[in-house]
């Protein structure tokens, strides 16, 4: 999975560098950041965060150079981490990265796999000695996230078992599971338990798999595990050996 985020976050700092050189004549505060976004996650803790690439972010300060201010909260809003990432400091950090269209971050943080959670955006540049100037926060994003699967065990020459850590909050979980390799899922079944035993698996076959939490509530609404844009988001894969 973490070989899959570095692969769509490869570092693509082009974007900052090929834009004309142009100097305003004072700083002014940059757009308010918008389209926030779930990349995905891995069974390491890492989460992938993605919002909108304005690229008039760099004609507001006196430098070109700016950065973001995201700030993680749980749902009822105290704060687990802040993250400030610039393109002077962490320029070619591999979990700072953009392209054309998307600025993209690796949040690692074992916290945020056992929750949901909420994060905010606000875009910065600096002025001419140095101080940054903030653009308002963006809207927040909340973000439940799949089930970390701790175990996956053959049960019998056809059925497996899977044990996953539970989520704060979630009434069900729901087990997902690919026969083809992981290009489709299909629904297993829905428990209250925090394991599963998936049944009809031939032997030698693998079955990537993965848990969807449901029923958190986040002040009047319900929610379960958020859509990542990678398929594959916290995935593992259990395979029936002879014994």
């Amino acid at each position: 999975m973490k070989r899959q985020f570095k692969l769509l976050l490869t570092v693509l700092l082009m974007a900052f560098v090929l834009v004309p050189s142009v100097k305003s004549s004072a700083a002014v505060a940059p757009a308010t950041p918008s389209g926030l976004g779930f990349v995905g996650q891995s069974n390491k803790n890492e989460f992938g965060l993605d919002w909108t690439f304005d690229t008039n972010v760099m004609l507001c300060g006196v430098d070109q150079n700016f950065g973001y201010e995201v700030v993680i909260t749980n749902v009822k809003g105290k704060t687990i981490t802040t993250i400030d990432k610039n393109t002077i400091n962490n320029g070619y950090d591999t979990d700072f990265t953009a392209d054309a269209n998307k600025i993209y971050l690796i949040v690692k943080n074992a916290k945020l796999s056992k929750q949901a959670f909420k994060y905010k955006v606000r875009a910065y540049v600096y002025d001419e000695v140095g101080n940054k100037v903030y653009s308002a926060f963006s809207a927040e994003k909340v973000i439940v996230p799949r089930a970390n699967i701790k175990s996956l065990k053959a049960t019998s020459r056809s059925t497996g078992k899977i044990t996953w850590q539970k989520i704060k909050g979630a009434k069900s979980y729901t087990v997902y599971v690919s026969n083809n390799g992981g290009s489709k899922f299909k629904k297993q079944g829905t428990t209250k338990s925090n394991s599963y035993t998936v049944k009809g698996m031939k032997l030698g076959k693998s079955y990537p798999v993965y848990v969807v939490a449901n029923g958190i509530k986040v002040k009047k609404k319900k929610f379960k595990s958020t859509k990542p844009e990678l398929k594959t988001s916290n995935v593992k894969t259990i395979t029936i050996y002879l014994r």
